[in-house]
């Protein structure tokens, strides 16, 4: 059986630090084909190309146009879950519920959704740390606006029987959300997975 997790949230809540860190977990980065990173060891892999640039991730999943879309995350998906046990989805662009990410989530037939929000403040600090202060066209508003949807749409995954697993970034280190996904998959897969 295999299994499907989105990472999902805002910017700067710490998607791809988790994403990283669990591609760390499992021997860095062994190969990309067709938009899927698989890791070195263990059968897990990641939609989008990680290693490419800095960020990686569903957002870099791009269409026929060349334009980044979730059109495509389904066909990904079945892909890796072709050569992977778990297939782990993250990208600002998953802080909807909607038609193209059922259609990716039920590829699997175990599921999480992994909820990541921190306060506004925090957000703010880590974008402007990450620009060297300068926050240049950066729309805030947008920001906290998808952070909301972010939470409704875990919302409305928990309400059809997804499991959710929501975490304020400001109040556990990276090491601690990633002993809990990890955690989390082992249950849903119904063997230990973290010691792979």
């Amino acid at each position: 059986m295999k299994t499907c997790v989105f990472i999902t949230g805002t910017n700067a809540v710490g998607k791809s630090a988790l994403a990283w860190a669990i591609i760390d977990r499992y021997g860095g980065v062994d190969r990309i084909t067709n938009d899927v990173t698989y890791c070195k060891t263990g059968s897990i892999s990641l939609a989008g190309k990680y290693g490419v640039t800095r960020y990686g991730g569903v957002d870099r999943i791009t269409n026929e146009n060349g334009s980044s879309c979730t059109s495509r995350l389904a066909d990904v998906v079945e892909e890796a879950l072709r050569n992977a046990e778990v297939v782990i989805c993250e990208g600002s662009f998953m802080n909807t519920f909607g038609l193209n990410l059922t259609n990716a989530m039920f590829k699997a037939q175990r599921y999480l959704v992994v909820s990541l929000y921190c306060p506004p403040q925090l957000i703010y600090e880590r974008l402007t740390a990450r620009s060297n202060g300068r926050n240049g066209k950066r729309n805030f508003e947008l920001i906290w606006k998808k952070q909301r949807q972010a939470m409704i749409a875990a919302r409305k995954w928990q309400e059809i029987g997804v499991r959710v697993l929501q975490m304020n970034t400001a109040e556990v280190t990276l090491d601690e959300e990633l002993e809990k996904v990890l955690t989390t998959i082992s249950e849903l897969c119904g063997r230990d997975i973290t010691t792979l």
